[in-house]
């Protein structure tokens, strides 16, 4: 069975109403490891995890260093629009974004204007892109999990 995908007018895969985002950045020379820093478990580390959680179209989010540190990657998937899932970064996280781009090439900052373009400059659209439920967007998720959690502790206090 083939995904039902679509081309956007932005870079990146579309299937039901979620986007597959996916960047890569070159590292500056020696920064591998003030990346790693960042990620370490940790009061900053829950900071940051938790703040992306802002975001409230955002799936899930990854970034890989790869290449002996040379090189970075960012993916995620989002529900919604392209320009506004960038401008949500800007508005509501913009110190994790900076945190960690600054440790790559010619980042311009999360809310310069140019940061768009930047980021197509380095956007990569999937060959392939699955999702098991397509149609759902991370508040339906959320949703679903709430009400089977309810319906779980009401069959728990019958029983």
């Amino acid at each position: 069975m083939t995904a039902n995908t679509q081309t956007p007018s932005r870079p990146g895969l579309k299937q039901g109403k979620t986007n597959e985002f996916t960047l890569f950045f070159k590292v500056k020379p020696g920064h591998g490891q003030q990346i790693r820093d960042l990620f370490k478990e940790g009061p900053d580390y829950e900071r940051r995890r938790d703040a992306a959680g802002r975001i409230g179209t955002l799936h899930d989010a990854r970034w890989v260093l790869f290449d002996d540190d040379t090189r970075l990657l960012f993916a995620s998937n989002f529900d919604g629009d392209w320009d506004q899932y960038i401008d949500d970064f800007g508005a509501l996280i913009p110190d994790l974004f900076d945190a960690v781009l600054e440790h790559t090439e010619d980042y311009p900052g999360i809310n310069d204007p140019t940061v768009k373009e930047f980021v197509v400059a380095h956007q990569a659209t999937a060959c392939s892109y699955f999702r098991g439920a397509p149609e759902a967007t991370i508040t339906d998720i959320q949703k679903a999990l709430r009400v089977n959690k309810a319906f779980q502790q009401l069959l728990d206090e019958a029983g």
